[in-house]
Parts: structure tokens; sequence; C-alpha cells
């Protein structure tokens, strides 16, 4: 167990995506009364980007999550608790993976919503609220320029631009230099998530297998939470996080420890592996 615990952690230092691991369940340490609780964040699968409505899972999200709920069966894990934001895809992720888990004639718990787990909010940037940007903020006014000197960016079309937009302005968001109404601030965003992950340990306590279904907002916050890394690096972190990745968390009392990060050994095929 020790040797598989071991590849299991991430280094500091070498940060990779897809790391390897194997689904764990609570952990015994030696020395210490408590369990280990083992904390599931699964990132949803794809949502239905450029649709009308994009807080629904598409066909490829749907399958990534009915993916992962076979890979748990497979592992024989076994959930105590199953939380999930509020968001459609969110909810949605965890009953692809209930569905395949009851078919199957095992129990998989019933999800309880806080909505402390749901992503950040961008659509104020993105939609209404981006010409009052450009105008507040002649940088960004200028890449938008450079970006499509014959129009406004093509958000659904042009990821590439899309990207480069998007996260430059994520990057002044983060960095406290952009403000938009309806939109909390990044120190505002983090508190929120981490308040949710103090209500889980609290209620779960020691020795528990815990999924968390959310985004990946949340999911590079409680990474920063466990590696105490700047507020820039959590927020790239959050670029490389798959739809239907699992990252794995440890606690026992004030201990709350990395295990692994943005795992998708369960999407076996090239094209489950998506980020939008």
């Amino acid at each position: 167990m020790a040797g598989q615990l071991a590849k299991n952690r991430v280094d500091i230092l070498d940060i990779v995506p897809g790391i390897f691991y194997n689904a764990q369940t609570s952990v015994e340490i030696k020395g210490i009364g408590d369990k280990m609780s083992v904390l599931y964040l699964v990132r949803h699968g794809q949502a239905s980007f450029g649709a009308e409505n994009y807080d629904q899972l598409s066909e490829m999200g749907e399958r990534q999550m009915a993916m992962l709920g076979k890979y748990w069966l497979k592992f024989g894990v076994r959930l105590d608790a199953v939380y999930s934001g509020s968001l459609a895809r969110q909810k949605r992720s965890a009953e692809c993976v209930a569905e395949v888990s009851r078919s199957a004639g095992q129990k998989f718990p019933d999800t309880k919503i806080i909505e402390q787990f749901n992503e950040y909010e961008t659509r104020h940037i993105l939609t209404a609220s981006l010409s009052e940007v450009l105008a507040r903020n002649p940088e960004i006014a200028r890449l938008a320029q450079e970006l499509a000197p014959n129009g406004a960016v093509d958000f659904i079309n042009d990821k590439k631009a899309f990207q480069k937009l998007f996260s430059t302005v994520m990057d002044m968001w983060v960095d406290d230099r952009i403000h938009v109404e309806g939109m909390e601030t990044w120190k505002e965003f983090t508190s929120r998530v981490n308040a949710g992950v103090d209500r889980v340990m609290q209620e779960q306590g020691a020795g528990k297998t815990i999924a968390v279904f959310t985004s990946g907002g949340p999911v590079s916050a409680v990474m920063q939470r466990a590696l105490h890394t700047a507020d820039t690096t959590a927020l790239e972190l959050g670029w490389v996080i798959a739809n239907g990745s699992l990252s794995e968390f440890r606690y026992s009392g004030e201990k709350f420890s990395l295990a692994v990060f943005n795992a998708t050994n369960h999407l076996t095929e090239p094209e489950l592996i998506t980020y939008r």
C-alpha cells in the first residue's frame, strides 16, 4: 500500500495532467488514530459549448461520466457520500455515474447539492458586460482588435482567439485588476469553494470516501488550498483540467493534501479527452 500511495503523489514541482492513479478508498495511516478520508473532485462531463444553453451535458459529456461510473465499478469504489454544485451540468454528471452504479445493482448515495461548488460566473464578461470591459481596459481592447480587426471576436468558431482573450481577462480578474458587476472576485470565489470543502469535511468526518461533482474552477481552488500555490498558478491549473477528470485529495484533522490531479485513466479513447 505504501508503495502504491507513493506512486499516486504529485510532486509540487512537477504537476502534470493525467498523472497515474488507481481508485482508492479511505486510507489507514499508521500512528494516527483516525483514518484519512478520500475526497474525489470530479469535473463535469463536456457541456454544450456554443449551444443556446451551455449548462447541459453534451452527448460526449454523458459518455465521459458513464465511463467514470464503469471505472469505479471495476475497481470497487464505494462512496459514503456524494455532493454536487447546483449547476445542471454538475448534477447530471453525478446522475450519470449513479445510473451506471445502480444499474449494476450497487448502492450509490443520494446527491447533496451545495451551491458553493458552482463554477465562477463568466457570462458577464463574455456577453453584455464585454463592451464595458473593453471600454475600461485598453489592454484588453487592443488585444480584441488584434484578434478580430474587422469586427467582434467569434467566441464560438475561433477557439484560439477566444482562449487568448478569455485567459487575458481572467488573469486580470485573478489579480483584482478588473471588476464586473455580478461577478465575484477571485478571493471571494476561492473562499466560497473552501467553505464548501470545510462543510463536507465537517459533515463526513474521518475514514470516508466522498465524491464532489463540480467544475474546473473549484478544482483549481482546492488545488491551491492543498499546494499553497499563487493565485495565477491556480488559475492556470484550471486550463488543463479535462472534462470528466478526477482529482483526489485526502484529509485527516487539519491535514489536507493532494494525491492525484486531473486523472483521465477511465477515458480510454483519445476522443474522450476534451476541455470545453
